[in-house]
């Protein structure tokens, strides 16, 4: 039981890659709070999840939600101890003709609302010894390729600040790591696949395991990270989770 009477906070966690890591983070002991848009998503999990769980629904792109999730975690567990930043969001469209409405919603969301949470997390984190934050980037963001540009940006933009952060938080007691994660069984996934044709097919090919990951593959080396006996001396890394997406179409 590596997290026993640890909480962590799991923003976007009602399904996909957030649910999977808080449902593991359950199995070893923690307490979580969930946070995401749709409050019947929110609840289902919650109590898949049982007592360990809480949740509180608000927009990651709206800054007091983030303040009021770490308030919910501390009135309800007593603290907190572990942030997962997974919240984000894929609109696909090419970048020189994309709506601004568009670039604007996910660079609120990906990356504006993962600062905000950080940043409201991080006074409540320094109180706890261990604390830890893995924020959850993309291979997208280091691979750039079309129809995808602006997600893209965001979660390169997020690669660069986990070592910032990292070099910010250490001398309040807090590690921050990252992980790339590769294209992932997720609703989300799907909903955005359907909206490029062949992006399964052409991720998959160019992979080195010739699959995509399930949300279990990703959730588990986050946990790696969170622990702080396993490790406790690792921050400001970025592990790449990606089946060697990264490693080019050589592999194909």
């Amino acid at each position: 039981m590596r997290f026993d009477s640890r909480t962590a906070l799991i923003t976007g966690s009602s399904e996909g890659i957030g649910y999977a890591i808080a449902a593991a983070l359950v199995a070893e002991g923690a307490q979580v709070v969930l946070t995401g848009r749709r409050e019947k998503a929110l609840a289902e999990a919650a109590g898949a999840l049982g007592p360990a769980a809480a949740w509180i629904s608000g927009d990651i792109a709206d800054p007091a939600t983030a303040h009021r999730a770490v308030d919910h975690a501390e009135r309800q567990f007593g603290g907190l101890d572990l942030l997962v930043c997974n919240a984000g969001i894929l609109i696909p469209g090419v970048v020189f003709a994309q709506p601004m409405d568009e670039v604007n919603r996910v660079i609120d969301v990906n990356l504006r609302g993962t600062i905000a949470t950080v940043a409201a997390a991080a006074p409540a984190l320094a109180k706890q010894s261990g604390a830890a934050i893995a924020v959850i980037s993309s291979s997208i963001g280091r691979k750039p390729g079309p129809g995808t540009g602006v997600y893209g940006a965001t979660k390169a933009a997020l690669q660069y600040l986990v070592p910032t952060w990292a070099s910010e938080l250490g001398p309040m007691g807090i590690r921050v790591n990252g992980v790339c994660a590769g294209i992932t069984e997720t609703p989300g996934f799907r909903a955005g696949a359907a909206a490029i044709p062949g992006l399964e097919q052409g991720v998959v090919a160019t992979n080195v395991i010739k699959r995509i990951a399930t949300a279990d593959e990703v959730a588990a080396p986050v946990l790696t990270l969170l622990d702080s006996a396993g490790a406790g001396f690792v921050t400001g890394s970025i592990w790449d989770i990606d089946g060697g997406f990264g490693l080019g179409a050589q592999h194909a």
